[in-house]
């Protein structure tokens, strides 16, 4: 998909801080987020959807299509034993390689008519995508015959780890492309993937709404059509994503907070303390 860079300008975001009325009278976005330990030390990891991907995954597969569905399927079959890990590592707790191997999700018969042959299983590192960016972990490092690279797996325990219950196995991502906090902490520019710039009949544009609680702010996107935006089917406007921003400022710096979209979902924030 093509994007296409636009800034909008910086917006005065309005900031509507939580009702002093307790955890009942927040939006159920950050009431997802309410009893996050947001004074623990280190901050717990929050991950998108609540576990952690890698972008340091297989580059592919050596053979055919075959191979390739029984990855994408999880044909995979493990040694008889797996190595044994540390509790700690890195100063985090450590699952063992065989839960990180159940994290696979593998398949218990064939796919395509064959299964993937663990060669080797290691502890060592990769990043991961947090809600403050990329981070360097630990992981289990598993490599299969007919993949080309390893499939690396999260190993830092749960215990470390926060996510809200609530959200768990349901679906979706925050519509964000991610935030930067400015040098004063109370800046927030946000973007995202949305409609073109301008005062023509397609143009659009966007302000931020920043609503706080004690452990997490609600990004909420308001859309602004142009005077002469139209829909009339006689003009095309194009089915394009722009990535667009818009700014709003914090009534307090973010901190530990959590940076939460409409729905609850962490929106990845990045510059801040």
């Amino acid at each position: 998909m093509l994007l296409i860079v636009i800034l909008a300008g910086c917006s005065n975001g309005v900031v509507a801080p939580a009702s002093a009325g307790g955890v009942e009278s927040l939006p159920p976005a950050l009431q997802a987020w309410a009893a996050f330990p947001i004074t623990a030390s280190p901050r717990p990891l929050v991950f998108p959807g609540g576990f952690g991907t890698s972008p340091d995954g297989p580059r592919g597969v050596y053979g055919d299509e075959n191979a390739k569905l029984a990855l994408l399927g999880g044909a995979f079959d493990p040694p008889v034993h797996l190595p044994a890990g540390p509790a700690i590592a890195d100063g985090f707790p450590i699952i063992s390689a065989d839960k990180a191997f159940d994290l696979l999700h593998p398949h218990p018969g064939t796919i395509a008519g064959i299964r993937l042959t663990m060669t080797d299983a290691r502890l060592g590192n990769a990043t991961f995508g947090s809600d403050r960016g990329e981070r360097t972990l630990p992981a289990w490092i598993f490599s299969f015959t007919h993949v080309d690279g390893p499939i690396p797996v999260l190993a830092v325990g749960p215990a470390a780890q926060w996510y809200p219950s609530a959200l768990v196995g349901h679906a979706g991502q925050p519509y964000s492309a991610g935030a930067v906090v400015g040098p004063d902490h109370r800046t927030l520019t946000v973007s995202f993937v949305a409609g073109q710039s301008g005062t023509g009949p397609c143009g659009v544009s966007y302000e931020v709404k920043l609503t706080e609680s004690r452990t997490a702010v609600m990004v909420t996107r308001i859309t602004y059509r142009s005077n002469s935006y139209t829909n009339d089917p006689a003009v095309a406007c194009p089915l394009i994503g722009f990535l667009r921003t818009a700014s709003a400022v914090l009534k307090t710096p973010l901190g530990a907070r959590v940076l939460v979209d409409d729905q609850g979902y962490p929106i990845g924030a990045r510059g801040g303390p």
